[in-house]
């Protein structure tokens, strides 16, 4: 299926190995997780870290001299597991199972063991390893907690023809996006394949959508949870190949728009990093928003994104600037360049063979256009 932008009646393909000449095959898989439920990290500084993400939008659950843990208005305990450290680096991503069994399943596949969580919330997990060094929980029993209120519907809107709003003006409150849940979860791997397959081995993900450079190399891989009949977001694990190694950036649902735009104004109020928006994507089709920690990670608001069932099959697309966002500001520079230590293991990757200098040239290639035919 082709996508359809400004500019993409120029995209030449090569026919002889156009996308998905080199398809992403799936293995059968040991289990499929229901959802993306937290993220862990190793914090230098917890106090400025629970400060920045109370102004993005979550709620505090437990803050201690050795711990942060941090909730959306949703039922989960928490979405950000902050470990007190010297130095401030991602760790891992959790998991849900949908039973215990599943649980007791995957950790025979992977002769690991299930273990009791010891954190609020309770349960057990199966802690694993993937093939780029992330560390992986895939949990079951997590208490829910009650849902904190927060706006749920959308606000009234008048259109040319229809106006449902009579008397009554448009006022948003000015506050941090109530982030709603944790969404997705962008990584970079040399062994992007590699990774691939564990994902869907061991997760049970499918890989969406696909860019791809112009041999047909898989280069990105947007995956969902396999969720049978029930809908899932377009992307729950994001991995691409070209960014150097681990955590790029992670995703947090908010309601609509107006919730996007004023919670850009407390962190713009706040004087955190703007990085990105507002826009919305292409692939996924979210109203995106982007900013960085007081430690330089990338955070993302988004809104309205595009589900699935089981049953859509995954699509191939050439890898051009042009199909990355449907409209909203330009990619920035700094967007595109991984920090020093990425650089420095996309480079090694040069020397163990995980990266060659044909894909490195294929990369640079399809990258190097405009975003739009008019700039």
């Amino acid at each position: 299926m082709a996508l359809k932008y400004p500019g993409s009646e120029t995209v030449q393909i090569n026919t002889q190995t156009p996308p998905g000449s080199q398809p992403l095959v799936r293995p059968e898989a040991v289990i499929k997780v229901d959802e993306l439920s937290y993220l862990i990290w190793d914090v230098a500084d917890l106090n400025n870290q629970r400060e920045f993400l109370s102004n993005f939008g979550m709620l505090a659950t437990e803050c201690t001299s050795a711990s942060l843990l941090m909730r959306t208005y949703g039922d989960k305990p928490y979405v950000y597991v902050g470990r007190k450290s010297k130095q401030h680096k991602f760790v891992g991503m959790g998991f849900s199972a949908l039973s215990r069994d599943d649980l007791v399943t995957l950790a025979k596949a992977t002769n690991s063991k299930v273990e009791k969580l010891d954190r609020i919330g309770g349960g057990e997990a199966v802690k694993l390893v993937d093939p780029n060094g992330i560390y992986v929980e895939v949990s079951f029993g997590i208490e829910k907690v009650d849902p904190t209120p927060t706006r749920q519907t959308l606000m009234p809107v008048n259109t040319p023809t229809q106006k449902v709003r009579i008397n009554r003006d448009q006022r948003t409150p000015l506050e941090p996006s109530a982030t709603m849940k944790l969404g997705h979860c962008v990584t970079a791997a040399n062994n992007m394949q590699d990774v691939c397959q564990w994902y869907m081995r061991y997760l049970g993900l499918i890989p969406t959508d696909v860019l791809c450079i112009g041999d047909g190399t898989p280069a990105v891989a947007f995956m969902r949870l396999d969720r049978g009949d029930k809908p899932a977001d377009h992307h729950t694990v994001v991995v691409g190949k070209g960014g150097g190694k681990g955590y790029l950036h992670s995703a947090y649902e908010v309601l609509d728009l107006d919730s996007i735009a004023q919670g850009q104004q407390i962190l713009k109020s706040k004087k955190y990093k703007h990085v990105w928006g507002i826009g919305r994507h292409i692939l996924g089709s979210q109203l995106f928003d982007y900013w960085k920690d007081p430690a330089g990670f990338e955070f993302e608001h988004y809104a309205d994104g595009d589900v699935y069932t089981a049953d859509r099959e995954t699509a191939y697309h050439p890898l051009t600037p042009g199909n990355v966002y449907a409209w909203g500001p330009d990619i920035p520079p700094d967007m595109l360049k991984p920090p020093p230590k990425q650089i420095l293991h996309f480079l090694g990757g040069l020397f163990d063979g995980s990266v060659t200098l044909k894909y490195v040239k294929g990369a640079l290639k399809a990258i190097s256009g405009s975003a739009r035919p008019w700039m």
